[in-house]
């Protein structure tokens, strides 16, 4: 496995297993795809908090951890939202905590020490990573969400590192 930081040429195959989220599942709560201006927009961050990296198996991209400011208040800046997306093929295979482990130890050198997971409540897959790669119920949201007309509660994980 290879863990590089986003370029603009992986823009359209991170923008297609993004958007597989945002059509079939409660992974992400974006309603509609994204067009590849847009992903940039919302994954190409330009902060010192921030990192969007790819991850490739075999030289094959399979999908993409991401780091993203908390809050924009600089008293957050010790804490950032942590997010993982595999394409669906990959999932499954123990991948998750290694990238995890990457974008631990790539926030701890940015100077974060608080990474938190917003994640859906119905997303197992998801909270039993975080769990087991020791991050803590910290939250919930009930009926935060609405996604495939159903009201979707949203749960927060955190891990200081």
């Amino acid at each position: 496995m290879k863990i590089i930081a986003l370029k603009q040429e992986h823009l359209s195959e991170l923008t297609a297993i993004y958007n597989y989220y945002v059509r079939n599942t409660t992974v992400t709560f974006n309603l509609r795809e994204l067009s590849e201006e847009e992903f940039k927009q919302d994954f190409f961050h330009d902060d010192k908090l921030s990192g969007t990296y790819t991850i490739s198996v075999d030289n094959q991209i399979i999908g993409f951890g991401c780091l993203s400011r908390f809050n924009k208040k600089e008293a957050y800046d010790r804490s950032a939202y942590i997010s993982i997306y595999l394409n669906e093929e990959s999932t499954g295979m123990g991948l998750g905590g290694r990238i995890l482990v990457f974008l631990e130890k790539a926030a701890y050198k940015k100077g974060i020490r608080s990474l938190i997971a917003l994640v859906c409540k119905e997303n197992l897959r998801s909270i039993s990573l975080f769990t087991k790669n020791g991050y803590r119920f910290a939250g919930e949201l009930i009926e935060a969400a609405e996604k495939f007309g159903r009201l979707l509660d949203a749960v927060y994980y955190q891990k200081n590192i």
